[in-house]
């Protein structure tokens, strides 16, 4: 049998056949698991269902961007739509929730000085709170940038002072934190300039500090991260001026920092921070500066973005590139997990918003690391670049597409032959 394949094969013609129908059945095989393949949340883990809702931000990667409520059941029971990237949601009580949004637009509806400005398009950014039956916008503050990506608005955090209602909020594209209130007027801001000088040859534009997170921690301070920086750090406001403290991480524009690498939404748990360690794909626990408690690896998470700790001891967490949500209990066991069908951002489970649980130490967490392989990892970031450029359905496939055109042209050269 083996001598009569050998046989057959021996002629250019029957192995452009070969390859011809190997192409097809690829092909077939990619169709088929793109067809069937979610493009809505769906639960993928149900060892441990939780009590309460979840508020999913999805940032998306082609401008599907849009905040969701998914039910214990990973059924979605709301959903707005109405942006192209969305980076945060916080609910403010009933039927209320913030929503922190960026709009990419053409350069024909920009301002006069994005139009020609040497970018294509320009990014509205903008912080919605919004009515959770209507989807009508109470309240908005917005502006406008020279582009999306590195502009965006990731983060802000309500707060109330003298009963009256505060919003803090990062800017990434201008290197600055600020407050307003509800009649929209600035009541502080610091930028970045005010401590550092941006590195030599980059522009007022370039992806600079990146910060990406601010949560008020107590009256006058505010814990931002600064991404790009790798550090984590304290603003303390007084008087309208702010003043930044370092707590963990360089004090300066860092290509990778020893402790954290392009960090997302530090939660505090007391002297702890606990944070989304992205490019190390890892969620860790820092006290004093030292890690104290690390979970994952890129053979658990692909680019976590967003960590909270739970009352009763499980951690959430927005696991980006995996394009999933899930629930780790006290032992450290997945036990409940969405798949998103997009790109997920940040997590909250209602009615609060962020950690108000235990250390990992004081729950009983334990260490768990593991490592993808090299090709493993280089496949799965290929996935996710093809994301950005093909529907998600068809980026899944990517591997069996890849071997599929390598038939067609081991089709082609043997027609060649």
């Amino acid at each position: 049998m083996i001598s009569a394949l050998s046989s057959w094969l021996s002629t250019s013609d029957n192995r452009a056949k070969l390859f011809a129908a190997l192409a097809v059945v690829l092909f077939a095989t990619a169709g088929v698991g793109a067809l069937t393949t979610h493009d809505r949340p769906s639960l993928s883990v149900d060892e441990q269902r939780p009590a309460n809702n979840t508020l999913i931000a999805l940032q998306g990667y082609q401008h599907e961007g849009r905040a969701i409520e998914v039910n214990p059941a990973g059924e979605t029971v709301w959903e707005y739509t109405e942006a192209d990237d969305v980076f945060d949601v916080e609910a403010l009580g009933t039927n209320r929730v913030q929503i922190a949004v960026a709009d990419e637009l053409p350069d024909s509806d920009c301002p006069t000085e994005y139009r020609d400005d040497g970018y294509d398009n320009c990014v509205r950014n903008s912080l919605r709170v919004v009515a959770q039956d209507t989807n009508e916008t109470l309240w908005e503050y917005s502006w406008f940038d020279a582009k999306l990506h590195a502009h965006e608005l990731h983060d802000a955090d309500h707060y109330v002072v003298n009963g009256e209602d505060r919003w803090v909020m990062v800017d990434m594209g201008n290197d600055r934190v600020f407050a307003v209130n509800r009649d929209k007027e600035i009541l502080w801001q610091w930028n970045a300039t005010d401590r550092y000088d941006r590195p030599e040859g980059m522009d007022e534009e370039g992806d600079w500090t990146h910060v990406n997170d601010v949560d008020r921690i107590r009256p006058g301070v505010f814990r931002i991260s600064i991404r790009n920086f790798d550090t984590v750090a304290d603003l303390h406001v007084e008087n309208g001026s702010a003043h930044l403290e370092p707590v963990v991480g360089p004090d300066s524009y860092s290509a990778s920092g020893d402790i954290l690498y392009e960090q997302h939404n530090p939660d505090t748990l007391g002297d702890t921070l606990l944070v989304a360690d992205s490019e190390h794909d890892r969620i860790v626990e820092i006290r004093n500066g030292s890690v104290v408690w690390e979970y994952g690896g890129s053979g658990v998470f692909d680019w976590p973005r967003d960590a909270d700790r739970l009352p009763n001891g499980h951690t959430l967490v927005a696991d980006s590139y995996n394009d999933r949500v899930v629930e780790l209990n006290e032992k450290g066991e997945i036990v409940w997990s969405v798949e998103t069908g997009s790109l997920p951002y940040e997590a909250d489970r209602l009615p609060g918003e962020g950690s108000d649980g235990p250390t990992a130490s004081e729950a009983g967490i334990p260490n768990r690391t593991q490592e993808a392989s090299p090709v493993n990892e280089r496949v799965a970031w290929g996935i996710s670049m093809a994301k950005y450029v093909v529907p998600n359905n068809l980026a899944q496939e990517l591997v069996i597409i890849v071997f599929g055109l390598l038939a067609l042209v081991g089709t082609a050269v043997e027609r060649w032959r």
